[in-house]
């Protein structure tokens, strides 16, 4: 890839997420959809999560789907082509990580980042709950916390350097699926 390619990519990775800049879309999938992603990945084979930071203790449960066999490649494709089609500048930017993240019931992760020149891409998919339940994630933006709600069918697209943490809900695991880009 040429200098001239990298620049380009760059100043679309700048245009897309405007440093700081949280993008939400909802309803990127029927209910059906939606309930149906979600019983397929709470059946993958789950390891103990990963630590958030140097010195942390690691949380939540993960799977990684890089050496996945072929039974969720129809899936994740047709996920990955709804993020394409919601943010096409992704298209150009190199996808180098897909995985679940699982919460358990009152865990509780520590902040971190993603890294420089990363595009986080979080797809809930667990059931619905009211605001008591919790489960959002959160981002320390201007210094301050803010939420978004882990609604299901949701995307949300963000700069990976921001910090971030998901909260897990109190009754019920809290799954998402994980792709991250790289310029």
């Amino acid at each position: 890839m040429g200098d001239s390619t990298k620049r380009e990519i760059k100043k679309s990775y700048n245009s897309l997420l405007m440093e700081n800049r949280v993008i939400i879309y909802d309803n990127i999938f029927t209910k059906y959809e939606t309930e149906k992603y979600r019983n397929i990945l709470k059946n993958c084979p789950l390891h103990y999560g990963q630590k958030d930071k140097i010195g942390t203790k690691p949380t939540g449960l993960t799977s990684d789907f890089a050496d996945s066999d072929d039974r969720y490649s129809p899936m994740l494709n047709k996920i990955l082509s709804k993020i394409y089609e919601k943010e096409p500048l992704l298209k150009n930017m190199k996808l180098f990580r897909t995985y679940i993240n699982l919460f358990l019931p009152e865990e509780i992760p520590y902040f971190h980042n993603d890294g420089e020149n990363t595009v986080t891409c979080m797809v809930y998919v667990n059931p619905p709950t009211d605001y008591d339940e919790g489960g959002e994630t959160q981002f320390i933006l201007d210094g301050e916390i803010n939420c978004v709600r882990s609604i299901p069918g949701r995307l949300v697209i963000f700069d990976g350097k921001i910090e971030h943490r998901a909260t897990s809900f109190r009754s019920i695991p809290r799954i998402t699926l994980v792709f991250k880009f790289y310029i």
